[in-house]
Parts: structure tokens; sequence; C-alpha cells
């Protein structure tokens, strides 16, 4: 029998109720071809929340991969609409943005990254860094650091560091007072969004005065992977180069997964990426799960990051069961 006609829909972010009831958005998609696109759906306050925090770091950590995976899978097919719109893609396209709206949607998603900050299961990658910023004499340096953590999930991740660190702490959807919500690839854009400390009333809603100093250090610490789409992935690190100062350093944090067992990337390759973009490695550390690179901006290399077409996607590794994690360039 012919399906029933479907009420037309509103251009809302998908939502789901927390426990409070309050909404709950998913994030904004980055889609190859397209700024950015905002899921469309109907008010999905009914659906049940699901999204509780695991009870150990595997089951979180399973749990966020899926969301991950859910990410990916409607930016594939929010460009398949965008090229050749149809009635099963937005069938399939519903399917996900409800799953990624049971699970609790980006509320979720942080608060269960930030569960996995605690001591417990594996401590914030700033304790990693801090060392290395000691090591280069850098706490010495006349005048602070000036830090941005891009996807901050605690304002406290410097506080240790406070005299010596300014902290510029950034994320899509905030969780404390003391972290401004700004998306991080429409910095320097002419436009402004009024994105404001959450919680607090900047002057006038404009915070980008924060941003027309380069930065010391940019901390991009398991961001770069939650974007589903290759290309904007490296739209983010040709961005870091663009906001950091002559000599900064750029520390960058992804799943170890992503690095060794893809089809696609791997340290060599990731390496290539960094040194086109004007970056030098300083270190390079992998753990049981995350792998940890810090590069510095050369002062004196030409950068060519308006070149794109360098490093598309290629096939590294063509064993069974990788997974397909790319950067772009």
């Amino acid at each position: 029998m012919p399906k029933a006609s479907k009420s037309k829909r509103r251009s809302v972010p998908v939502t789901a109720r927390s426990a409070a009831g309050e909404a709950v958005p998913l994030p904004p998609i980055h889609v190859d071809g397209h700024e950015k696109v905002i899921i469309n759906s109907q008010h999905l306050a009914s659906l049940p929340l699901v999204g509780k925090l695991g009870k150990s770091s595997t089951e979180t950590r399973r749990r966020i991969n899926h969301f991950h995976t859910l990410i990916k899978e409607y930016s594939k097919l929010a460009a398949l609409r965008a090229k050749a719109p149809a009635l099963e893609i937005d069938e399939r396209i519903e399917l996900v943005e409800r799953e990624m709206a049971q699970m609790g949607g980006l509320d979720w998603y942080q608060k269960a990254s930030l569960l996995g900050q605690c001591k417990s299961r594996g401590g914030d990658t700033s304790r990693w860094l801090v060392p290395k910023l000691r090591d280069l004499d850098l706490h010495k340096k006349e005048g602070k650091l000036r830090l941005l953590d891009v996807g901050a999930l605690s304002c406290l991740n410097y506080a240790k560091e406070r005299a010596w660190i300014d902290v510029v702490p950034i994320d899509l959807n905030s969780q404390e007072p003391g972290i401004y919500q700004q998306d991080f690839l429409d910095i320097g854009k002419q436009a402004n969004d009024g994105q404001t400390r959450a919680g607090e009333d900047e002057e006038d809603g404009d915070i980008s005065h924060l941003f027309e100093t380069p930065f010391d250090v940019i901390c991009l610490s398991l961001v770069v992977n939650f974007i589903g789409d290759p290309v904007r992935r490296g739209d983010m690190l040709k961005q870091a180069t663009r906001l950091l100062a002559p000599g900064g350093l750029l520390f960058l944090v992804l799943p170890l997964s992503c690095v060794t067992n893809s089809r696609y990337l791997d340290d060599e390759r990731l390496l290539a990426i960094a040194q086109h973009l004007g970056l030098e490695k300083l270190h390079m550390h992998h753990t049981a799960k995350l792998a940890h690179y810090l590069y510095r901006l050369s002062s004196s290399a030409t950068r060519s990051t308006e070149e794109d077409g360098q490093f598309k996607k290629k096939m590294l590794h063509s064993a069974p069961g990788r997974n397909n994690f790319s950067i772009v360039i």
C-alpha cells in the first residue's frame, strides 16, 4: 500500500529530552561541499532517552564509538541528499537522527567523554602536554602562553598552570560557564554569530577579540576524529596553522585506531600532511588507546594551506578489518 504523505519538516536541530526535561541538541554536521548542515527533523521530545553513561570505560568507549559511526553515516547520507534528493535517503537519515537523539545527542557524548577524563579512566590529555611545554622552558617565557583548547570538556584542565598559561576554552556545546560556545571552523569569519561564554552575557555577544592575537598553543584533542567529513578534518588542521603564532605548537590527539588500523592514514601519512602545512614534529607517543602528537609551526617554512588536492583519500593498507578514517587536504 502507498505510504501516507509526511508532514512538512521543520528545520530545527534534532533534540532528545534529558532526565530533567531539557532539550538536548545534536551537533551540526560538516559535509563535503557545504559549510555546515544542521540536522533537520521533527521535534523528538517523545523519544526515550537511553544515553546513560557506561558502568565501565569499555562500555562508555563502545557507545562513544557508535556515536561517531552515526555521525559519519549521517554525513554520507546528507551529502547524497544534497546531490540527489530521494525519499529512501530521507528515511535512512531519519533513522540515524532518531538513534543519535535516543542516545542523548551531543550533550550525552560530552558527558561520556568528560567521564573518560577521570583518573580511573585514563586522565585528561592536558597532563601529557604540560610536561612537554615545561621541557621547552615555555613556563619561563615572559608573559603567559595563549592556549586555545578546542572541544574543551572542562575549564579546569589547565588550572594548575594558570600562572603561566592563559586558556581560551571553546566548544560547540559548552558544558560549563567557563567554556565559550564557539565553532572552531567559524573563527575568523566576518559575520558575528553572537557566540558567548555559556551562562554569561559578553558585551554585544561578541567574543571575536579573543581570536585577534595568534595563539602560542592550540589543542585539538579528540575533536578532529569527531567530524565525519575527511575534508573538514583537513580544514581543522589548516585552521590551526592560521591561528597559531610563528613557532607556535599544535597538540593533536586521535584515537589510536585512526592511525594504526586505518586503510587511509598512518603515522607516516599524518607526518607528511603536517609537513605540508608547515608543521614539524616534536613528539609522538602512542598509548593503548590514544595517539599524541606535538608539532611546531615553522617560522620560516612556506606554507601552502590553500593548495588543496595534495593529500586525497589514498589506500595505504588494504588488510580486512581496518577502518576508513582519513584526513584530506
